[in-house]
């Protein structure tokens, strides 16, 4: 079996498939207005990425149409309040020439703000000019067109990739060529069939894909998310967006597939991003109280205890003043690292902010939180850090614990008792472990 391509190969082959797909990608944080595009993007417009940097979200409003802005701006409301799965639109952009082009915008959010706000949207810009002057053709020709002019309709409004036609009932299934390519199989020799796309699909999505088609025919529009496997093995996710027609005893399926595995993982990571701490890779300040909330609910439902660990290492500025951030870094990912391999699986080290770290321990009470705050500020008080020439750097931690409490109204409650003894042991002189109820 041959090997899977290392990471750096994988990235230089999903950008050479960008590439070729012709896709403009960018990801915006919709609360800061950073904005970051791929080459294509810029080439689609007729410039290089360079000349339009730094880009941000004024980028993109540089060069749309104003008369399309409001069209943007309706998908975006719709997609930020829940009434679109995904932002869709088309719209028209400036060329450096001079001309209009027609871009296909699609994007959905990954990330919101702990505020309920939309924080990190990636997304797409595919350029569908040549369509819209194919569409344009084709409602100039004969009625005998026109039922190609509805599919070519149609499909440009749900992604304009790969489109199909499928009748359940009696099994067939019209592919065009790109849905060979998405699919993986020669046009010249697969044959496509209802039965066969099912077997293309990954067995722990086949159940969503018969619930989507069921609620098609009820509400007429088709709409699911889906993997697939390849004869070659690889899995690729898709989408598959569609209309749902009765003709008398037919039912016909009229829509597009596009393959959004770049996507996925370009929305994994930004999750991923989100949620951890970019220098130490633990979890940050988000997942800490998204626990915190999910223990303090348990508890009051089902008397499952939590511990909370507040931790703070003692003079921290003075580390940073006098060696450097880099050894005040360094120290930082130490105490994470030592948290790391000093918890079980279970138990929920974040870092907080700046030189502070929060422990969860579920299922947990206060005496045996204590014997293990006990056992982490030992082993950070006997670590060491090597400083070349200046000698050698010894750090120590005050910790602040305390468990949720029948009378607590909410969380916030148990974290504002663990830091109040955090703050009492630096109080006391620091290195120590204080626990308050």
């Amino acid at each position: 079996m041959e090997q899977s391509p290392a990471s750096g190969d994988r990235v230089s082959a999903l950008e050479t498939i960008i590439d070729v797909a012709e896709l403009g990608t960018w990801i915006w944080n919709v609360q800061t207005g950073e904005t970051e595009f791929n080459e294509y993007w810029a080439r689609m417009l007729g410039y290089t990425l360079d000349e339009l940097g730094p880009t941000s979200i004024e980028t993109w409003l540089d060069v749309l149409n104003d008369e399309d802005r409001p069209v943007s701006e309706r998908a975006l409301s719709a997609h930020f309040e829940g009434r679109a799965s995904v932002y869709d639109c088309e719209v028209r952009l400036y060329h450096r020439d001079g001309r209009l082009i027609w871009v296909r915008d699609f994007g959905r959010v990954v990330s919101w703000t702990s505020d309920g706000l939309p924080e990190w949207v990636s997304g797409a810009h595919l350029d569908i000019t040549s369509h819209k002057d194919l569409e344009q053709s084709l409602r100039a020709e004969s009625e005998a067109n026109r039922e190609l002019v509805q599919t070519l309709e149609r499909a440009q409004e749900i992604g304009n990739l790969g489109y199909w036609k499928a009748n359940p009932g009696t099994g067939y299934l019209y592919w065009s060529k790109k849905v060979f390519e998405i699919f993986g199989v020669c046009s010249e020799t697969f044959v496509p069939s209802v039965d066969v796309f099912r077997a293309f699909v990954h067995p722990d999505d086949l159940a969503l894909v018969d619930a989507r088609e069921a609620q098609a025919r009820q509400a007429g529009l088709f709409d699911v998310e889906h993997r697939i496997i390849r004869p070659d093995g690889t899995v690729r996710w898709v989408q598959e967006r569609g209309d749902y027609t009765p003709h008398g005893n037919n039912q016909l399926f009229i829509g597009t597939v596009r393959d959004i595995t770049e996507q996925k993982e370009q929305e994994a990571r930004l999750r991923e991003l989100s949620l951890t701490d970019p220098l130490t890779h633990i979890h940050n300040r988000r997942v800490f109280m998204e626990r915190l909330t999910g223990s303090y609910e348990l508890f009051h439902r089902r008397g499952i205890p939590t511990a909370v660990i507040m931790l703070d290492i003692d003079h921290f500025k003075a580390v940073n003043d006098t060696y450097g951030h880099g050894v005040g870094d360094a120290v930082i990912k130490r105490v994470a690292q030592t948290l790391t391999d000093g918890v079980r699986e279970s138990d929920v080290p974040c870092r907080i902010g700046g030189e502070e770290f929060g422990l969860l321990l579920p299922g947990t009470e206060i005496a045996e939180a204590r014997e293990l705050a006990e056992r982490l500020r030992s082993e950070i008080a006997e670590q060491s850090y090597a400083l070349d020439q200046r000698g050698t750097l010894r750090i120590t931690l005050t910790v602040g614990i305390s468990v949720f409490l029948e009378q607590d109204e909410h969380p916030e409650q148990a974290l504002q008792r663990a830091d109040a003894a955090l703050y009492q042991g630096k109080a006391n002189g620091r290195n120590r472990v204080v626990a308050r109820t």
